[in-house]
């Protein structure tokens, strides 16, 4: 099945209902199904062959989704991009998935030239998208793939090195937005906000996809803004959406959200990041609404493992329970290769209907797969472990951990604690090298108080173990994050690259 299907079936069902909406306008089913049509059209006059690639770098609103609906329903791979991407980086993704058609706007006329057609939504090169649209045909004839033929490319944020495509297959969309609307009971009664951008796993298939199955309205914000968002929830009535923690945090603290009524909404999924525990509990009294924490990566669309909303079983610094019912989950000893038994930490491999085939050329396909017992497998590079009722718990990167002696590190368990901590209010843990000591365990913290480093280490020493004391703690304004959220490691290691540094 072509997921363009999916906006036609609501077309047919409930055409006057709202689709979508952004600051500028808000569109029905029935006229999202044949702007999109409009779309799939215009692609094909200007050539564009089933199975190329359609770039789309353009922030959340309604042409965004316009676009990418019509690429699919002319069984052309809508590839969307990172508009925080510089244009060297742009360049790179439109050279590695081959894309012939570039959908922007004046941001990134500069790298138009790097593709055969440019179009614009705001008429800076050629005419403008809507123009092309309203010239168009609005029926169109979707066409067919098959479940395991690839739907969209999706490029990874690029902070530990090149981007990589990730490939998602029609299937791997459909499974993602079943399962999410099956788990979240998204009906057509809800009203959905979408404010992580699109160009990312989360915006575009933990919010916008399911919703757009469920036959729900959903609501587009260009940028992040606390105060939008406040605004938007109050004013649009929204009962479910996606932030990350580093926005959880960022309403819990602005003021100035303090007097709009969030009474609407019901359930608030966090992940993309680590999610710290003691703010689990804050964010829930703000948004008077239930928060769930989840566990996804691009390469499982990102349907993985999250907490649900109709049990009263919720454990602190738990992502949930891994969703069965589209994911297999293995768990192996990092060095053996072997399974690892039950509370035993290992890496975390997956394979399901929600899992991808594989990356543009192939790009990380020998490193990201493995064998196992004759199945293939995807490695995740998450360190995590399983408890007795089958809860999962992710203590880290495998990447971000470190030796300290003989003794395994992982920064996240040593970040919750420092969380914990009042007067802390950001916190992330490195590894910086000395040429005597080896890796040194660094603290970079934020705070709003004047908690010192002296209280910070005596918490530390009654919460955790001996080899996990941070040795070294250094005071920041702001820790860097990538574009979705995370903790920028590799900035991080570049402004403490050693010990020298920090005087």
């Amino acid at each position: 099945m072509n997921f363009g299907n999916v906006v036609d079936h609501a077309a047919r069902e409930i055409p006057d209902s709202w689709a979508v909406g952004d600051p500028e306008r808000r569109i029905t089913y029935v006229e999202l199904s044949a702007a999109s049509n409009a779309a799939a059209n215009l692609f094909a006059a200007r050539g564009v062959d089933r199975g190329e690639r359609i770039a789309i770098c353009l922030r959340n609103q309604v042409p965004f989704l316009t676009a990418y609906l019509g690429a699919m329903k002319h069984g052309a791979v809508p590839v969307p991009i990172n508009t925080r991407f510089n244009d060297e980086q742009v360049r790179y993704v439109l050279a590695t998935s081959d894309s012939s058609v570039l959908v922007t706007d004046e941001a990134f006329e500069s790298v138009a030239t790097n593709v055969e057609t440019a179009i614009t939504v705001d008429g800076s090169i050629g005419p403008r998208f809507q123009t092309l649209l309203e010239d168009a045909a609005n029926t169109y004839t979707v066409y067919p793939r098959r479940s395991d033929e690839i739907a969209a490319v999706v490029y990874s944020s690029g902070t530990t090195g090149r981007p990589k495509g990730v490939r998602h297959t029609h299937g791997n969309i459909i499974a993602n937005a079943r399962g999410i609307r099956t788990y979240h009971r998204l009906t057509r009664d809800d009203i959905g906000l979408t404010v992580s951008q699109c160009f990312h796993v989360t915006g575009l298939n933990v919010t916008t996809t399911p919703l757009l199955l469920a036959g729900a309205e959903n609501w587009f914000l260009p940028e992040w803004d606390p105060v939008s968002v406040a605004e938007t929830i109050e004013t649009r009535d929204v009962t479910y959406t996606f932030l990350t923690p580093n926005m959880v945090r960022d309403l819990v603290a602005d003021d100035n959200v303090n007097d709009y009524d969030f009474s609407s909404l019901e359930r608030v999924v966090v992940g993309g990041a680590p999610m710290p525990t003691a703010q689990l509990d804050d964010a829930e009294a703000t948004l008077d609404a239930t928060v769930l924490e989840g566990y996804g990566m691009t390469e499982t669309t990102p349907l993985a493992a999250f907490n649900r909303p109709d049990t009263d079983v919720r454990k602190p610094g738990s992502v949930g329970p891994p969703a069965r019912e589209v994911v297999d989950l293995r768990i192996e000893d990092i060095d053996t290769g072997q399974p690892v038994d039950c509370g035993e930490r290992g890496e975390l491999l997956w394979r399901g209907d929600t899992v991808t085939p594989g990356f543009e050329r192939q790009q990380r396909n020998a490193e990201a797969f493995v064998e196992r017992d004759g199945k293939r497998w995807l490695r995740s590079g998450d360190i995590g472990y399983l408890d007795d009722d089958g809860h999962l718990f992710v203590v880290g990167r495998r990447g971000d951990m470190f030796t300290v002696g003989c003794a395994n590190v992982y920064p996240r368990e040593i970040e919750e604690v420092l969380y914990d901590i009042d007067g802390v209010t950001g916190a992330a843990v490195i590894d910086v090298r000395d040429d005597l000591k080896g890796a040194v365990i660094t603290a970079i913290v934020t705070r709003d108080s004047d908690v010192t480093e002296a209280q910070i280490r005596e918490i530390c020493r009654a919460r955790l173990g001996e080899h996990e004391i941070p040795e070294q703690i250094e005071f920041v304004d702001d820790i860097p994050r990538t574009a979705t959220g995370k903790i920028d490691r590799v900035a991080l290691g570049e402004m403490f690259e050693s010990l020298s540094s920090l005087s």
